[in-house]
């Protein structure tokens, strides 16, 4: 969505960086990143779609309108705004020969499962992928790693006045028949990806995100990277035929009810879709966007970390809120390995309770956890929590994560005498961060030296 700068900086603080022992961080090259190729996995994207849509159909209900006419900025749409045409999508810039198949094979999942009539195009599109010139976009939107902005509008002219173009022009837009997306193209690939996957997402209408939702990328807390079940069903929703451009809240949502009952029989007699209170967060996550935000000094942000965590343990133990702050916390407490083991063990009982057992969340706790213990010289407890991480990492297509768990599998195995085992985590380490950071980033280079 237009502010993107809370769910992408954790991305980017989460994704890499162990500390001497792996790829450092999404340090960018001077040019334009090239991707290498998709190392291949036996179980690459299986879970993905993740979740399931098992919940009570009024909720889901509930949640549509709150995603299509609620703004993540704390803005409102009075009326509902979706494509009412075919949408077909464009690209421009540097970038479009590097991710051209990865847009169409994102494009197609999205006909697929959530039956909406798009695809790229290479004349009038009316979704426009626009990749623009790094620096000039980070001196216009230092906090932002991407934006969408309804209209047809270049970069030259969306720059001038990107609240106007973008913020406003979401509030007071009635209807939409195109839509511009601004990437810098000299942002990793894996973050490219991010972009595209989730700001094309969100084009189509649902503009909102959500604090507490579990299984879903219009949650903040970038657990998910794709869409997911429940995602796809709210997109079906919107592009119903009992839907239309100009509904009020209420008629969305009696037809979104009539809908889902339709397109979601398990919905009819299920459990309430939990969901967290978005007044009970709202110093909680004033505090998050502060202990994020790397225009922050180290011990703002950890200050920042600690107080959400206390606000979450008065209000919301055992809750998904907690189980993000203890992750937070762990993140930023890298200096102080004691901290962040103890953090990242208690969000595995947390996020299990928050989440379920099969919840991506688990794999990146116990990767943070890893960490620490490579951290506090326990290599061979490292390399037993981080050993069967990867399947799960694959199989919900977090290619970027994989790079940091092969990177700390290659230390630790290092550490207890196993150099073949060393070496062949090393390489994997290499093969996937010449896809997820681009051929020429400092630590491909560095993980792809014998």
């Amino acid at each position: 969505m237009w502010l993107r700068l809370l769910k992408s900086l954790i991305l980017l603080a989460s994704s890499l960086g162990l500390a001497g022992c792996a790829a450092s961080g999404p340090t960018e090259p001077s040019d334009v990143p090239v991707p290498g190729p998709q190392p291949t996995f036996p179980v690459q994207n299986a879970a993905v779609p993740a979740g399931h849509t098992s919940y009570d159909n009024q909720s889901l209900a509930d949640l549509f309108v709150r995603l299509a006419h609620d703004l993540e900025w704390g803005g409102r749409r009075p009326n509902l705004v979706r494509y009412e045409a075919p949408i077909r999508v464009g690209m421009t810039g540097c970038c479009g020969p590097a991710y051209g198949g990865f847009v169409d094979r994102f494009l197609g999942a999205l006909r697929s499962r959530s039956g909406i009539d798009i695809a790229r195009t290479e004349q009038d599109p009316n979704l426009i992928i626009n990749f623009v010139p790094g620096a000039d976009f980070r001196a216009r939107l230092p906090a932002q790693l991407c934006v969408v902005a309804p209209g047809r509008l270049p970069w030259a002219s969306f720059r001038e006045s990107p609240r106007r173009n973008g913020m406003r022009s979401f509030e007071t837009r009635r209807s939409v028949s195109a839509m511009s997306i601004y990437i810098p193209d000299t942002i990793a690939p894996y973050a490219t990806r991010i972009c595209l996957i989730e700001e094309i997402t969100q084009a189509l209408g649902l503009a909102n995100d959500l604090n507490g939702l579990g299984s879903s990328i219009f949650n903040d807390d970038g657990a998910h990277i794709w869409p997911t079940r429940l995602d796809h069903l709210m997109l079906r929703v919107l592009y119903a035929s009992g839907m239309q451009t100009g509904l009020n809240r209420q008629t969305a949502r009696v037809r979104a009810k009539a809908i889902l009952d339709r397109i979601n029989p398990q919905g009819r007699a299920a459990t309430a879709l939990p969901t967290q209170p978005a007044a009970a967060n709202a110093n909680w996550s004033e505090y998050l966007k502060d202990a994020v935000d790397p225009r922050n000094s180290t011990s703002k942000r950890r200050r920042a970390a600690e107080q959400a965590l206390a606000i979450t343990e008065r209000h919301h133990r055992g809750a998904s809120p907690h189980c993000r702050a203890l992750r937070t916390v762990a993140r930023l407490d890298r200096e102080d390995a004691a901290n962040a083991y103890a953090a990242s063990n208690l969000a595995v009982r947390v996020c299990r309770s928050a989440h379920g057992e099969t919840d991506i969340r688990l794999a990146l706790v116990r990767l943070e956890m890893a960490r620490a213990a490579y951290r506090l010289g326990r290599a061979s407890e490292a390399w037993g929590l981080s050993e069967d991480l990867a399947p799960t990492l694959a199989a919900h297509g977090q290619g970027e994560r994989l790079v940091a768990l092969y990177a700390l599998q290659a230390a630790a195995l290092g550490a207890i005498q196993r150099p073949k085992a060393a070496r062949d985590a090393r390489a994997n380490a290499a093969a996937w961060a010449a896809y997820a950071l681009g051929r020429g980033h400092p630590d491909t280079r560095r993980l792809s030296q014998n």
